[in-house]
C-alpha cells in the first residue's frame, strides 16, 4: 500500500477522536492549585464549592464533570474556573469586591465562579456565585432543607431535568445590603452538618468582625453562687433567692462593685490564659472584644432591688426602658474599666427586655456597641409599634454617633406561636418595609432562630417551624436585596415547589400574607382573641381548607407536588384549624 494511500485511513481512524475532542467536550471544573479557606462551611476551602457545584450539574443534566487542578487547565477548551485561580486573578485585576460579593462572568468559553477573598485569604464569595449560577443556569431551587430526620428527603429542593450548561454570556455581580443575615440556624444553635443543608436557602454569613453578645453570664450561678453570693440579685426585700430549677436564669447585681472587678479579673486571667470554665457562655473574650448579656428572662420583678440598684430603676415607665438606667450605667462603667486596662477591646452587648430603650441619662462609651433586641418587629404594622420600635433604632444610632459599625438589630420572633398560637407568619411586605426604613441605621441582622418556638431538640416543634418556611425564604432574600420584588419570588417559590397547584398555594399565602399585614392589632390587645375572631374568622378557614382540598386535588398521588402540599398542610394548617376548633381558654397551650 502507498504512502497516500495510508493517509486517508489514518484521518478516518483520528477523526472521530478529533471532532469529540473539538466540539463535544464536557467542560471541566478548575480548581485553584492552593484553594482559599471559605467562611463557610468551617474547615472546608474553595474545593468544597467545586464539588457542590459538580454534584448538582450531575443531578440535573447526568454529566459528572471531571474536577482538575489549574496546573492541568490548559488542554481542555471548556472550563469553569472556581475561587483564588490565577486565572481569575489575571482577568479580574482592576475589580473591587464589596465584602461576600459573587462574581459570574463569561470570556469565551471559560466561565469564571468566584468572589471576596478577605486581605487573611478567607473566600466569602465564591460559594454564593456557585448557588447563584445553579439557580440561573439550571433553574434549581433550595426552598427548604431537606432534613431526613423531620420529613422525607428531597421535598425542600428542585433540580429540573437540564440538556445542556451554559457556559457563555454570563456577567453578573452581587453582593448582600446587609451585612450580617444570621439567625439561631447558622449561629451556635446548630452543628455545622445541618447548617450546610440551609446554607443555599439562607444564603446567611457576616462580614461583621464580631459576634453578637448573648447568654455570657448563664454559668455564674454555678461559677459563684457559694463563694459570692453577693454578686446577685437581692428582691424587694433585699434578700438573694436562687433558682434552683432553672440555674440560667439567676441574675447579677450590677450594682455590686465586686461583680465589676470579678468580670475585669476573668478578662485577666483568659489572656493569662486561665480562665474561669465558661465565665463568659458561648462567647468569651477575644483580642479586640468582650461581651456582655444579662441572662433572658429579667423582667422588672427579677432584676435587682438592692438599695444602689433600686434607685436607678424606674417601675413607672413604659416597659422597654424600665431598667435602662441601671442597665446601661453598668455597661459604661464596665466599658471604663476595659479601656483603661485594654484600649484596643470594645464591649459588645445587648438592649433588650425592659432596658431596649435608649437610656436618657446614662452616657454609652465609644467602645461600646449595641445589638438592639426587637420582639415587635412583625407586630409593626400598627402605626404605634412601628413608632415606637423604630424611634428606639433612631436614637440609638444618635448615641452610638451615627456609626452603622457599633448598631446591629436582633428581632427576636418568638410571639405569638411560642406562647399563643400556631397562626401562620407571613409578613414579607412588611419585614421589607422595615429594612428600607433601618438601613441607613444598621445593616446587621440576627434574626432568632430558624422558626419561632426556640424548641431546637424537639422533632415536633421543628415540624411545626414548616409554618415559617415560605417567610424566611423570602427574608433571606431580602436581607441581600431590600428592593426584591417579593410578588415574582413568591411566584417563583410556590410554581417550583407546588407544580400544578402552584397557583393554588399562590392563593393561599396570599391570604395569610393579608391575614397578618393588614390587620394590625392594637398592642394591649388579647392577641389570641384577636387571632381567631378578626384575622382568622371561620369563613376565612373554611376559605383556605377548600383551597387546600383543591391544591391536593391538582397533583397526582404519590407525586413529589402532592408530598409538599400535605407537608404544609398537615404540619401548617391543620394545628391552627385545630386550636380554631378549641375553647378560647384552651387555645396556645
Amino acid at each position: 500500500m502507498s504512502i497516500k494511500s495510508k493517509i486517508p485511513i489514518a484521518l478516518l481512524i483520528l477523526l472521530p477522536a478529533l471532532w469529540a475532542s473539538l466540539f463535544a467536550t464536557e467542560p471541566v471544573i478548575i480548581t485553584p492549585e492552593r484553594p482559599s479557606a471559605l467562611a463557610f462551611p468551617p474547615g472546608e476551602t474553595v474545593r468544597y464549592a467545586a464539588e457542590f457545584l459538580r454534584f448538582h450539574i450531575e443531578a440535573a443534566t447526568g454529566k459528572k464533570l471531571e474536577i482538575i487542578p489549574e496546573s492541568e487547565a490548559e488542554r481542555h477548551p471548556a472550563r469553569i474556573w472556581i475561587g483564588n485561580t490565577r486565572f481569575a486573578a489575571k482577568n479580574l485585576k482592576e475589580i473591587s469586591f464589596h465584602p461576600e460579593e459573587l462574581l459570574i462572568r463569561s470570556l469565551g468559553n471559560d466561565l469564571i465562579l468566584c468572589g471576596e477573598t478577605t486581605a487573611d485569604g478567607l473566600d466569602r464569595g465564591t460559594l454564593f456565585a456557585v448557588y447563584e449560577y445553579l439557580e440561573r443556569a439550571l433553574g434549581i431551587r433550595w426552598f427548604f432543607a431537606d432534613i431526613p430526620q423531620l420529613y422525607p428527603n428531597g421535598l425542600g429542593t428542585e433540580i429540573p431535568e437540564s440538556n445542556g450548561l451554559k457556559l457563555t454570556g454570563w456577567d453578573i455581580r452581587e453582593f448582600p445590603r446587609c451585612r450580617q443575615r444570621e439567625g439561631g440556624i447558622s449561629y451556635y444553635y446548630e452543628p455545622a452538618a445541618v447548617q450546610k443543608l440551609w446554607h443555599p436557602v439562607l444564603r446567611f454569613g457576616s462580614s461583621r468582625p464580631h459576634r453578637n453578645a448573648n447568654h455570657t453570664q448563664i454559668n455564674w450561678y454555678n461559677l459563684y453562687h457559694q463563694t459570692h453570693p453577693e454578686y446577685f440579685a437581692k428582691n424587694a426585700a433585699g434578700k438573694t433567692v436562687f433558682n434552683t430549677r432553672l440555674p440560667h436564669r439567676n441574675y447579677i447585681c450590677p450594682g455590686e462593685t465586686g461583680v465589676l472587678a470579678q468580670m475585669i479579673q476573668n478578662i485577666a486571667d483568659a489572656d493569662a490564659g486561665k480562665p474561669p470554665e465558661k465565665a463568659w457562655g458561648p462567647c468569651p473574650p477575644e483580642k479586640n472584644y468582650v461581651y456582655f448579656a444579662f441572662n433572658d428572662g429579667m423582667t422588672l420583678p427579677k432584676t435587682c432591688h438592692c438599695s444602689t440598684c433600686i434607685r436607678l430603676l424606674r417601675p413607672d415607665a413604659p416597659e422597654a426602658g424600665q431598667a435602662s438606667e441601671l442597665v446601661f450605667d453598668f455597661i459604661r462603667r464596665y466599658a471604663e474599666a476595659i479601656q483603661i486596662r485594654w484600649p484596643e477591646r470594645s464591649l459588645v452587648t445587648l438592649a433588650f427586655h425592659h432596658y431596649r430603650k435608649p437610656p436618657e441619662k446614662s452616657a454609652i462609651p465609644d467602645n461600646v456597641n449595641v445589638t438592639y433586641v426587637s420582639k415587635y418587629m412583625h407586630y409593626a404594622n400598627h402605626p404605634d409599634r412601628w413608632d415606637e420600635e423604630t424611634s428606639y433604632i433612631r436614637e440609638w444610632s444618635r448615641l452610638l454617633k451615627n456609626d452603622p459599625d457599633r448598631l446591629r438589630i436582633w428581632l427576636n420572633i418568638v410571639a405569638p406561636a411560642q406562647y399563643t398560637s400556631q397562626v401562620p407568619l407571613f409578613y414579607p411586605h412588611l419585614f421589607r418595609k422595615w429594612l428600607r426604613a433601618n438601613l441607613q441605621y444598621s445593616d446587621s441582622y440576627f434574626i432568632n432562630g430558624l422558626n419561632p418556638y426556640l424548641k431546637r431538640l424537639n422533632a415536633a416543634a421543628r415540624r411545626k417551624a414548616i409554618a415559617t418556611y415560605p417567610m424566611v425564604y423570602l427574608q433571606s432574600r431580602l436581607l441581600w436585596n431590600p428592593d426584591a420584588d417579593i410578588d415574582a419570588l413568591l411566584e417563583d417559590y410556590t410554581r417550583k415547589l407546588y407544580g400544578p397547584a402552584g397557583k393554588t398555594m399562590r392563593e393561599i399565602y396570599r391570604i395569610f400574607c393579608e391575614r397578618w399585614e393588614k390587620f394590625a392589632m392594637q398592642p394591649d390587645a388579647d392577641e389570641a382573641g384577636y387571632i381567631h375572631s378578626v384575622r382568622y374568622p371561620p369563613d376565612i378557614i373554611a376559605q383556605i381548607n377548600a383551597l387546600f382540598a383543591q391544591a391536593v386535588s391538582e397533583t397526582e398521588e404519590d407525586s413529589v407536588y402532592r408530598r409538599r402540599v400535605e407537608l404544609f398542610r398537615n404540619h401548617q394548617w391543620v394545628p391552627f384549624m385545630a386550636e380554631a376548633g378549641q375553647p378560647p381558654d384552651e387555645r396556645g397551650k
